[in-house]
């Protein structure tokens, strides 16, 4: 039986993804937290607000997260955590929803200036050598390319911009992040 020739390609990327971590941490780059927004059932038909969970301690490399699993993520939502103040005049809906997950965060122990990712996608590396990756994610040229539309840019007629060979584009945000 011969090897599937993608195979060298997942292995490449998991092993610049470990050296990625690797590096951030001996560099000690900045770190952000990845929380989940946990909306809460009522209890006796009264609402309660939401609540944040602490996920992990990630990297932000521009459009991804990173933590130190080696596990990727795409950017969802971004806070930083803030104090309330006592009266609010809302200008737009938008404001109203980033006070309520401010409030949320704050409640459950997070750090006033803190910032907190959520609601970030995971992007599942495989595990199996190309069977359960991602679906925005494929071996192109013999490098993993990751597509920014939901599937890989051909299915989606997104062309050919709409794609990065992941390595590269951890290494450039990797410099952007450390200075290197």
């Amino acid at each position: 039986m011969t090897a599937d020739p993608n195979d060298q390609a997942w292995r490449a990327l998991s092993e610049r993804v470990g050296e990625v971590v690797a590096e951030l941490d001996a560099r000690a780059a900045r770190r952000e937290t990845l929380g989940d927004l946990v909306e809460r059932r009522p209890v006796l038909g009264i609402r309660r607000g939401p609540v944040m969970r602490r996920v992990s301690s990630v990297w932000r490399l521009r459009e991804l997260l990173l933590d130190d699993r080696g596990w990727l993520y795409r950017v969802g939502s971004v806070i930083r955590v803030a104090k309330q103040p006592d009266h609010y005049s809302e200008q737009s809906a938008l404001a109203a929803e980033r006070r309520r997950v401010q409030l949320a965060a704050l409640r459950s122990g997070f750090e006033v200036g803190e910032t907190v990712n959520y609601g970030a996608t995971p992007i599942q590396l495989s595990d199996g050598l190309g069977v359960d990756a991602h679906p925005g994610l494929e071996v192109v040229g013999g490098e993993v390319v990751l597509h920014w539309g939901a599937v890989p840019g051909a299915q989606a007629g997104l062309g050919a911009g709409s794609s990065s060979a992941l390595a590269a584009y951890l290494d450039d945000a990797v410099a952007l992040l450390t200075g290197r």
